[in-house]
Parts: structure tokens; sequence; C-alpha cells
């Protein structure tokens, strides 16, 4: 039996044990209305992705499958070898580690130059697209894995003779560094580390030989195997960059430079910055037969993504974005494209935030006062801005911070009753905007309350994300409206993170607050205090305890309770004012082969960049 018929076994189990699981580990007019435009919802029926381990029930090795790559990826038997794949990317990042990084070129640099410890799937027709595969979690280095009884110690069983380009074994070592630096940060010489939080579980990493590591935890968390398999996690050789640490106290060549030696499907073959990266088939990559590309050239096309779509309807680009499109571009695209592309019709739903606005809760004046946080959520028309900007392309944050149409998903009932969204829960627009018009009269009051009105005006800067600047009149529009002056200061990405990272803003307006589906990853990355990815500093004890009471438990239903519990709490702080999920339809070039879109923060974070198993019909 293929070790990936596993699936439905494994879902099995894994609900199983969730049923019988009890308590926490232990603490430490006549007028018609409009049609609603929705998506097509991609259902999520699971908490978290689904681990699929190879099968370690003993006896002799099974002989290697003709029909499968070495890590078990389906061969194309129609699959041609060669050609140039043409990709891009649409903005910068801080420094090549996409462990520190929010957006830009690192992330796909380190997936086609290198692997994780275990991957998202990325490969699958139609229905296993419908069906949601990209949740469930593969063999990477690691070709198998296994979880204690008690749930607080992860095994995992490394490749052998996987080597760095530089012919150094890929060791339990480099797993355990790579883990480190990520979870321990300025201590191990990174100078941030956005999703440090998810490890805070963790114990220690041991390695007891050289292909075996050991995840062992203080206490048991339930979406452990979810965090180890983000897609940020790409596995760096830790003889170079340890060694690097240990002799100069920093990361200086790790930041900024491609990865010094490689374990993945492609080799770097030219490099000019802010231009273009060149990738050239590596002849002895260990999950042979692949890759059939025989590269990958990816353009710098930014910034922002306008020149995607022209560049994908003139058939200058194989793949553009690998979220996808939407808004004003999807509708170009599906009505003037219909030669040179090819669609995966299903609207999928982001799990991200998007957009959302923060303010800066550690800095005095205006920012300090509770009253005008709660004006500012109350402010926001989430529809109008759906509808006037996004095309009927976004979809309301029914889900209140959670995903919309996941199991975690807080009920609409209780959501309409969270400041700043009752205008998100109405059953039609007439509804919504009632709701709105009030909201705006409730905000104009409370910053009469805080002392501000037609003669002395709230003055306020914004600092927005060059690539969502388009966004600007919307939301500047919603604040005036309740008597706010706002003066906007729109940054690229490099120094947007920078100022967010450092609190050296005001007021802030982003997109893509990439998030999880299990709660777990939303409320520590986003909420928790002391979480680089908090960048208001929003910090509240009573939610961080919620937070890691539910983190423990291990009945969905108990840590269901505590997640709505602990993301009221937030909402109600305004730690974040959340105004949408956007929807995406995938476009790529008609030639292409071998590719299947995903969820937007595996899409754009992982190892859909390797374009191992990709090739093209011409």
């Amino acid at each position: 039996m293929s070790r990936w018929t596993l699936l439905l076994v494994g879902l099995i189990a894994t609900l199983a044990l969730l049923a019988a699981a009890c308590g926490t580990a232990d603490e430490p007019d006549d007028t018609p209305e409009p049609v609603e435009p929705t998506a097509t919802a991609i259902v999520i029926t699971g908490s978290s992705p689904t681990a699929v381990p190879a099968d370690t029930s003993g006896g002799s090795e099974p002989p290697m499958d003709e029909n499968v790559s070495v890590s078990g990826i389906p061969l194309d038997p129609d699959a041609r070898h060669g050609g140039i794949l043409q990709t891009s990317y649409t903005s910068h990042s801080p420094s090549f580690v996409p462990w520190e990084s929010a957006a830009g070129h690192s992330f796909p640099v380190a997936h086609l130059l290198n692997n994780m410890l275990i991957k998202p799937r990325t490969w699958g027709d139609r229905d296993d697209f419908r069906n949601q595969v990209y949740f469930e979690l593969h063999p990477d280095l690691a070709e198998s894995w296994e979880q204690s009884e008690d749930g607080r110690a992860y095994t995992f069983n490394l490749r052998d003779g996987v080597n760095w380009s530089d012919g150094v074994p890929v060791t339990c070592n480099d797993i355990k560094w790579s883990f480190d630096t990520i979870r321990l940060q300025q201590d191990a010489g990174l100078p941030t580390s956005p999703r440090k939080t998810h490890y805070l579980a963790i114990d220690s990493i041991t390695c007891p030989d050289d292909l075996t590591v050991v995840f062992n935890l203080r206490w048991a968390k339930p979406a452990m195997i979810e965090v180890i398999g983000q897609p940020y996690n790409v596995i760096f050789p830790a003889h170079i960059y340890q060694t690097e640490f240990l002799e100069t106290g920093a990361l200086r060549s790790f930041r900024e430079e491609p990865s010094k030696a490689t374990s993945g499907a492609y080799t770097l073959t030219q490099y000019i910055a802010g231009e273009i990266f060149v990738f050239e088939r590596n002849d002895d990559y260990w999950d042979q037969p692949l890759p059939y590309l025989d590269g990958v050239e990816m353009r710098f096309l930014g910034p922002g993504s306008s020149q995607l779509p022209p560049a994908l309807r003139a058939g200058r680009l194989d793949i553009g974005s690998t979220t996808g499109y939407t808004g004003g571009q999807a509708d170009t695209l599906l009505a003037e494209c219909t030669e040179m592309c090819q669609f995966w019709e299903d609207r999928v739903i982001a799990s991200s935030f998007s957009p959302a606005l923060f303010i800066n809760k550690e800095r005095e004046g205006w920012m300090s006062d509770q009253r005008i946080h709660e004006a500012f959520a109350l402010a926001v028309d989430n529809q109008k801005y759906i509808t006037t900007v996004r095309n009927d392309w976004y979809e309301l944050p029914v889900g209140c911070g959670f995903y919309p149409t996941s199991p975690w998903a807080m009920p609409k009932d209780r959501c309409g009753q969270i400041i700043g969204f009752a205008d998100v829960v109405g059953d039609t627009t007439a509804e919504r905007a009632t709701a709105a018009a009030a909201d705006k009269e409730r905000a104009r009051q409370l910053l009469k309350d805080a002392g501000y009105d037609e003669m002395n005006p709230l003055e306020v800067t914004w600092t927005v994300w060059a690539p969502i600047q388009g966004d600007i009149p919307a939301f500047q529009s919603d604040l005036e409206e309740i008597g706010v002056k706002v003066t906007t200061d729109v940054q690229e990405s490099a120094t947007a993170y920078g100022n967010w990272a450092t609190a050296n803003f005001d007021f802030g307006l982003h997109s893509f607050w990439i998030a999880g589906i299990d709660p777990d990853v939303t409320l520590y990355e986003h909420f928790y205090t002391g979480s680089d990815r908090n960048y208001n500093r929003y910090s509240n004890p009573e939610f961080d305890n919620l937070v890691n009471q539910m983190s423990r438990t291990l009945d969905q239903e108990e840590r269901k309770a505590l997640a709505w519990d602990a993301m009221e709490m937030a909402l109600s702080d305004v730690a974040k004012i959340v105004v949408s999920h956007s929807s995406y339809v995938a476009a790529v070039n008609k030639d292409v082969r071998g590719y299947m879109p995903a969820l937007n923060y595996l899409a754009g974070y992982g190892p859909t960049y390797r374009y191992a198993h990709v090739w093209l019909d011409r």
C-alpha cells in the first residue's frame, strides 16, 4: 500500500483521539435585495493540516515505487523534461532568511534552493484542489515521524544519503540549528523571528544520532505538527551558518546572501539584485527523478502586482502570483486571457485578514485612548470597501478573526456583538448599510467624548504598505466621515516592515496578515505579547493566559470555546481592525502542467515555489 493512501486512516485516528481526549494537559421596502456576491468557499473540514507520515509499521523496506519520486510525489508519465519556467516576484524581503521575513523574494529563493523537514502537499488535480489536499503534511527531509503517547515528543527520522551541495551530509544538527534559531531568535543571531511564539511549548530539540531528531515539549500542544510544517520553515546548513554565528556573533552572510550550500531541486546560477534570479536544474537532487524543468527564471515585476496580468496575457510569464488574482485583475484575466491562460476557477477564500488596520498600543497621546481605538473600529464600512475597492471579490470576516468556513469560525450572533462587527453579520446589504451608519454615529460620539470635534479635529499619520495603497481612499473616507484628518505615508515593503517591527509608527494599514487554520497559529502570531508579528504591541495578560490554556487543551470543543473567548477579548480591545478576507482565482500559462494552487499562506510562502514536479507542455 502506498504511504499516501494513509490519509483517511490518519484523519480517522486523529478525530478519534480528539473525541476521546478530555481536559487540558498539565498546567504551567419591497425592492428585492440584490444577490449577494460570494466566493465558492473551500470548506475546511479539519482543525489543522493532516499529517501523512510514511508507514513505519514494521517489516522489510518495500520496493521503490517507479511511479513516484524518492519522497513519494506521483510522477506524470506524460511529463516533458526541459524548458525554463518564467516566474516573478513583486517585493523585496529584508534578507534572504524566510524565518524572519513576512513578504518578498526570500520565500521563493529558499524553496527553490532548499527543503523542509516536512512539507505541505503541492501536487494534485482539480478534484484534489477542491478537496483541500494542500493541508496534508508529507515527508521531505524527514522520511517518517511519530508522536509519543502523551503528545510531548515528536521523533523524526531523516533520509540517509541526502547531502548539501558542498558534499556535507544533511543531519539532525541542521534541523536542530534551524528550529532553535527560529525559536530563540536574538540568542541565536536572528534580528527578528515573527513566528517564535509558536514554539513556546518546546523544551528542547535533541539529536540521538545524525538521522534522528526529537522535539521535546513542556506540554502537549495539539497544533504542534502544523507549526513544524509551516511553509516558512526551510532548513539551512548548520555547518556553515552555526559556525558563522559562533565565530562572529552574527548571521550577516546568512541574511545578505542566498544559501551558500543547498539541498533543493535547483541551484542559483545568476542573481542581479532587484532584477532577476536564474536557477538551474540540480542533476544531483535527492528526490529523483525530479525536477522536470531545466531551470527557473524569476524576474522582479514590482512593486505591487500590476505588471503580472499583462505579462501573463502576453505569454511572457508562466506563473505570476502563486496565490492567484483578485478584484479587477481577476476580472480582467477571466475576460481577456482565455487563450493564453488556464484557470482554477474555484475562488479560494484567503486565511489572512485582508486588510487590517492597527494602532500602536505603546505610544502616548491619542493612541493611548481606548475610545479612539473603538471609534476607528466603528468607522470602517466593511461592505463598502469590499464592493467599491475590491469589486466584490473579498469576503466579510464573518469568522470574527478566524477562517470564515472553518470549524473555528465564531458564531455570527456572537461575532456581531463585538465592536465594529455589527455591519459584518447582517444578512443583507441593506442591513449591513444600516448597521454601518449607526456605527459611524457611535464613532463620532466617542471622538467627542475624547475631546475631538469639528473645531478640534483628531489628526493622524497613517503608515500604509505600498502594495495596497489603492485601499487608502476608502478607509480615509471612513475616517474623515467621523471627523478624523488623515495624512498618509506610503512605504515599500522593507521600510514598512522595518518600522512596524520597531513600533516606529502611529497607525498602520496592512494586508496579508497571514494566519494558519488552527487558532493556535492565529492567536499566538498576531495578538500574543512579545510576538514579532504583533506589530502594534497589543498586550493583555488575561488574553495571553487564555491562549496558553487553549493551546494545551486536548478536547477540540473546549479549545474552540477558549479560542472564541480569546479572540473576542482581542477584538473588543481593538487589537486589530479586521476588514475582510480576500478571495482568489488561480491563473497560469496554458502550457504549465503539474501545478496545483493552494490557500494563500501555503502558496505564497511555501514549497509551491519549488516547482520540482511542474513541467511545460511546449
